[in-house]
């Protein structure tokens, strides 16, 4: 999904471009003009066309509508941008962190992510059939077991901020809920030997 936002990011920043420097190239309207050729009468004759030849041709105004749209296309791409790099952009996954489980059992997990800010693999700390893969789409997170592994559920979250985030494990009828901080935590311990969370040793 980011990449697909970077593709139109830039195809919205060239089509901007494009247009400013076509409305930048474009002639004054010829409506002054226009108007000044249909005041001359027909029955003015040579002696009109002698006098204002005789008139000293005002000076031009240069029109600022350029400047202006050029400014404001300046300011319009710079906040998507921005809104790109430091909101879309700023949620990244990577690293360790600790999940704290709420529901039929509880439990605190540490989760090490690796991979990308989009996709990757996970693994609780300590648990080595309990992992698989992840993706993120703007701050919405999706975890999915390994396969092989043997057992389903249906793990989704958000992040709250840059180094937080609260969802829910859904397995088996029951439901968990669950917040994440980034970070390690050298008391994280296994859930109960319910056999809830994923396949528990």
């Amino acid at each position: 999904m980011i990449k697909k936002q970077q593709k139109w990011i830039a195809l919205l920043v060239i089509c901007t471009f494009a247009w400013l420097l076509h409305v930048s190239a474009m002639p004054l309207s010829a409506t002054v003009s226009a108007e000044k050729t249909s005041s001359v009468s027909a029955e003015s004759g040579p002696d009109h066309y002698e006098a204002v030849g005789q008139k000293a041709a005002p000076a031009k105004k240069k029109s600022i509508l350029p400047w202006v749209l050029i400014g404001v296309g300046i300011v319009a791409v710079s906040a998507v941008v921005v809104l790109f790099l430091f909101v879309l952009n700023k949620y990244d996954v990577t690293g360790s962190w600790v999940f704290v489980f709420t529901g039929p059992t509880s439990s605190t997990k540490q989760t090490d992510f690796t991979g990308t800010k989009e996709s990757g693999n996970w693994v609780w700390a300590h648990s080595s059939n309990t992992k698989g893969t992840y993706t993120v789409d703007g701050k919405n997170l999706t975890m999915v077991p390994a396969a092989g592994d043997g057992w389903t559920a249906t793990i989704t979250g958000a992040f709250t901020s840059k180094d937080a985030m609260s969802g829910t494990w859904i397995q088996s009828g029951s439901t968990w809920s669950w917040i994440a901080t980034r970070g390690t935590s050298p008391t994280a311990i296994h859930a109960p030997a319910a056999r809830g969370l994923g396949q528990q040793q």
